[in-house]
């Protein structure tokens, strides 16, 4: 995928060797073509939704995300030409890794620290806050932060799959009020932030991505996912907590009642988004 850019040295440990010679799965051909296409900037807009066009499933998901109360937009898409007109390359970028990333990552049976349906809500809820907050800070970067906010802890799943221990870690993490990265590097020198990073650079996510997923529960953000930065350390147990909304307002600058208020948004967004991206 996408060989104009320059993927750097792998971060972090040989995680194909610790997860068993482990290797991703590719995106969805149209995806990978589509995103090919969208970093080659000779290629118009129409081009590129043609290639979305040619799976009719993914076109039809494509379309529903768009349309759902989630994405925000006030004009109803009827088509993919029409939304790629009205996304723009950065926002249509954005939405096919988010359909990709989640067609690939593995999906474990629930048990022991891990449910399916929980971790993907709130990915899903931290996300569409983060879009919230971006709306409010920087609007031109919702969709980016929406994006590298659904996909933080992308690792997760891989690591359930593909790591016994894991799903303890997970269950203590659950039982404790404790910090999950802390409890990964205790056990693994290695937390699942790093695993997603590992994951992006294989599917040759944008930089700035990167740079998000390995350090959002510590580091400085790139400026312009402040607001998925913020929203990081809202975990699935507290994520309406008031803690968790002070120190996300804290994060991107603006007052805890407008993130409240935004929570409640997002809250009304999640299951629309869910519903759409299947």
């Amino acid at each position: 995928m996408r060989n104009v850019l320059r993927r750097k040295e792998r971060r972090g440990p040989d995680f194909a060797s610790l997860l068993g010679e482990y290797e991703p799965p590719s995106f969805p051909v149209f995806i990978t073509q589509a995103l090919d296409a969208l970093a080659d900037p000779d290629s118009d807009m129409a081009s590129i939704a043609t290639i979305v066009q040619q799976d009719p499933g993914a076109s039809a998901r494509t379309l529903r995300v768009v349309n759902s109360a989630g994405f925000g937009l006030r004009t109803s898409v009827t088509n993919v030409h029409q939304a790629a007109t009205l996304l723009g390359r950065h926002q249509l970028e954005a939405l096919l890794i988010s359909i990709g990333a989640r067609a690939a990552l593995p999906s474990p049976p629930d048990g022991n620290g891990f449910n399916h349906e929980r971790f993907w809500a709130t990915s899903m809820k931290r996300a569409t806050l983060a879009s919230l907050i971006a709306a409010r800070i920087d609007p031109t970067r919702q969709s980016e932060n929406f994006t590298a906010a659904l996909l933080q802890d992308m690792g997760i799943p891989v690591l359930v799959t593909r790591e016994s221990r894991y799903t303890d870690v997970l269950a203590q993490w659950h039982s404790e009020d404790a910090d999950l990265s802390t409890l990964e590097r205790d056990v693994f020198g290695w937390h699942h932030g790093d695993v997603a990073a590992w994951l992006g650079e294989r599917w040759d996510f944008p930089e700035h991505y990167l740079e998000l997923l390995s350090g959002h529960h510590d580091g400085e953000p790139t400026s312009h996912l402040i607001a998925a930065k913020a929203v990081a350390p809202m975990r699935e147990t507290d994520a309406d907590g008031d803690e968790a909304i002070v120190a996300a307002g804290e994060a991107a600058g603006i007052s805890a009642d407008e993130v409240r208020t935004m929570m409640t948004d997002a809250g009304d967004r999640t299951a629309a988004m869910m519903a759409a991206l299947g």
